[in-house]
């Protein structure tokens, strides 16, 4: 059995391993998990084993540090591989954490006490309407969870789309592994949307144009 803490995903989920023997996690059934499972974003990290993998940090951030440690640019296909399996990862994760039913209010709520909607709603309507409202970083919402970070709540798409770029944290949002909760987080984030003026701000400009 393997000597790590963590109980292999892949093992837990199917009780099979394409690592076999030489997989870094335990896949014995008995084995006490003393410090949590090996999460979808672990199981992809642990394909990678000359790279030491920070569990504890947020998994864009690593990901970008691995493909530096391996020296990869953009043409390599080993980079290409990896990103598309990462991407996988990253949606797997996020739907473990959150849910994929739309249709549980559960999983509703406790995504908009993350996103600090308050107070949090009784209904799944109203769930749904106050985080279609919110602008997040769904990476960052992966990464809460083990980081301890507080989510940013950005004012408008074009904030949230400026910090995506700026970090990097994308998300891909036609992944096959998508949750049904995943479609009510999704922004523009090469395109945002330019923001409408408040009816007040046009009364304004009409006054102003009055004046002239």
């Amino acid at each position: 059995m393997s000597s790590s803490l963590r109980v292999c995903y892949s093992y837990s989920q199917t009780a099979s391993c394409r690592f076999g023997s030489q997989c870094r996690f335990a896949h014995d059934e008995g084995f006490k998990i003393t410090n949590g499972i090996q999460t979808p974003l672990d199981d992809f990290f642990a394909t990678y084993p000359a790279f030491d993998y920070n569990s504890s940090a947020s998994a864009s951030s690593e990901f970008h540090r691995m493909c530096g440690h391996f020296c990869w640019n953009k043409k390599d296909k080993e980079k290409k591989k990896a990103h598309r399996d990462f991407k996988d990862a990253l949606v797997q994760q996020l739907n473990e954490i959150y849910g994929t039913d739309v249709n549980n209010l559960s999983s509703w709520r406790n995504l908009c006490q993350i996103v600090h909607i308050s107070p949090i709603p009784d209904t799944l309507e109203s769930c749904r309407e106050a985080v279609k409202a919110t602008h997040v970083n769904i990476v960052d919402l992966i990464d809460t969870k083990v980081t301890g970070k507080p989510v940013t709540i950005f004012v408008s798409e074009a904030k949230l789309s400026e910090y995506t770029k700026a970090t990097r944290k994308f998300f891909p949002r036609d992944n096959a592994h998508a949750g049904g909760l995943l479609r009510y987080l999704l922004r523009r984030i090469m395109n945002p949307r330019q923001e409408h003026a408040s009816r007040g701000q046009k009364m304004q400009a009409r006054g102003r144009r009055r004046r002239h």
